[in-house]
């Protein structure tokens, strides 16, 4: 499937890129909301029966990793893990009745990608990103009526996903060491069958983030008298 082909190279990716970490340049370091939604949801008979007309309910999430410069300062590429909650209010219908649920959902994930800045000033960059994550479930609950639904012992959802993140970012730099940002990101899983879901379900995980990071570099670590190589 195409969805276990993407792992394949993700994984394969991300291990390459684990030899860049000893070679890094920065970590990060960075928090923020996310609102997520159930995309192009049909059930296994072919129909969306979804009601997205509930508020949708922001989560906190915590990420952290390394970013390394690989084009005289105009290109980072970056890898990092991260722990996401989301809660989605929906409905889905019963003939013309929408039964309310609501779904809380934890994943960590492993993330990796590109970091453009289209403005490279000295103090101030504006910046294009591009990420693939793989997100794996760690726990989850449906609750609808008085009826709550341990999704992870259910075995009717899916426990993995693969996302494809894409966004815009602003970059102040405070001194040699610290730099701080402000981020804009969408994602969207890729939609597939998937052996843990119901039979013939198909949806896309959705997501809208808004968050706050610190850069630390590490070569102003490394230049300390301390850490050099002494002959």
């Amino acid at each position: 499937m195409i969805v276990k082909n993407s792992q394949s190279i993700l994984f394969v990716f991300t291990f390459l890129l684990g030899g860049y970490a000893l070679k890094a340049q920065q970590v990060y370091i960075e928090t923020g909301v996310s609102s997520a939604f159930f995309k192009n949801y049909v059930n296994s008979s072919g129909e969306n029966t979804l009601d997205l007309k509930y508020s949708k309910s922001y989560a906190t999430f915590l990420e952290s990793g390394f970013q390394l410069d690989i084009f005289q300062g105009k290109l980072k590429i970056a890898i990092g893990l991260g722990y996401n909650n989301f809660e989605i209010k929906t409905g889905f219908y019963a003939g013309n009745i929408s039964i309310p649920t609501t779904y809380n959902l934890s994943y960590f994930l492993l993330k990796t990608g590109a970091i453009f800045n289209v403005v490279n000033k000295p103090k101030f960059k504006i910046q294009v990103h591009s990420h693939v994550s793989y997100d794996w479930l760690t726990s989850g609950t449906n609750s609808y009526k008085d009826v709550v639904v341990d999704l992870y012992q259910d075995n009717t959802f899916d426990k993995g996903l693969l996302r494809f993140h894409r966004g815009l970012s602003t970059e102040y730099i405070i001194s040699d060491e610290t730099a701080l940002y402000v981020s804009y990101n969408v994602a969207d899983s890729f939609k597939d069958e998937n052996s843990d879901s119901n039979v013939g379900e198909k949806y896309s995980l959705h997501t809208n983030t808004f968050s706050f990071g610190i850069l630390f570099s590490l070569n102003a670590y490394r230049n300390q008298p301390w850490n050099r190589f002494r002959g």
